[in-house]
């Protein structure tokens, strides 16, 4: 089974919750609620004018009262424009696979949703009043193939390799926000009137032409999300901006903490 999960941007800052949990949320599900299975397919929805599939998931616990699920760190409270709705109402707990919230990150927009044969007749298209929409076979196909995703067994069998193909693999991965990095970015900016790499002090300036400079500054975790145990809450105080190759040499190996300070402490002449 699969499920499509509505938000109103109205209502609540989903694209802000996706950001800051980009591992495990908890959604509202007055609806299904003896339907929804731990392994259902997820679709993160965001409504109103750039109305889309911007995430997409597993369920990865069965529909709980707010005040009993697993990770209430994770359940975002604060995020709500309007009245927080009762914590005893059940939530399904989605473990993220992927998330695009804009054009650039090739969000999913309903139009497109809409004019695939298979889901033109989904109830998220002829019926989007709520917050769970279930999803039947073909449309969760078609839904997963829109979004770019395939399965080990719709590859070619084919002697050699098959490269350049958006495949969902069957670990999680720990997707990043692309919202944060934006905003990280510009904050450094506006502070430094650059983009600064702060370990080795290289800037957007001092080396690249204009048209490439920015792509060579990435942003990193101070805590690696690949440490975490629980839900993360991302905040712009997490992230430094770094250039690529010291970017690449703080994931040389994965003791990533390590390799940062003592990246940090060579630069500084301190070995």
């Amino acid at each position: 089974m699969a499920w499509v999960f509505q938000g109103n941007p109205k209502q609540f800052d989903i694209d802000d919750y996706l950001a800051r949990y980009p591992e495990l949320i908890y959604w509202r599900t007055p609806r299904y609620q003896s339907q929804i299975a731990v392994g259902d397919r997820a679709v993160m929805w965001r409504s109103g004018s750039d109305a889309g599939a911007i995430a997409i998931g597993v369920v990865v616990e069965v529909p709980t009262p707010g005040t009993a699920v697993k990770h209430p760190e994770a359940l975002g409270a604060d995020l709500w424009r309007t009245d927080e709705p009762d914590l005893d109402e059940p939530r399904t707990g989605i473990r993220l696979q992927e998330i695009r919230l804009t054009s650039q990150e090739g969000f999913l927009p309903r139009v497109v949703v809409k004019a695939d044969l298979a889901l033109s007749s989904a109830s998220i298209i002829t019926m989007p009043n709520g917050t769970v929409f279930p999803l039947d076979a073909t449309q969760a196909n078609a839904m997963e193939r829109l979004w770019g995703l395939t399965t080990s067994q719709s590859l070619p069998a084919l002697p050699g390799a098959s490269e350049g193909q958006r495949k969902l693999m069957s670990h999680y991965r720990r997707e990043r926000s692309n919202t944060l990095r934006l905003k990280k970015l510009a904050e450094v900016r506006a502070r430094h009137g650059k983009c600064v790499c702060a370990l080795c002090g290289i800037d957007d300036s001092s080396k690249y032409p204009r048209q490439l400079s920015e792509r060579i500054f990435e942003v990193h975790h101070l805590l690696p999300l690949a440490t975490a145990a629980t839900p993360v809450r991302t905040t712009l105080d997490d992230l430094v901006v770094l250039c690529a190759s010291c970017h690449r040499a703080v994931h040389a190996t994965s003791a990533v903490e390590d390799n940062y300070a003592v990246l940090a402490g060579h630069l500084r002449g301190e070995s």
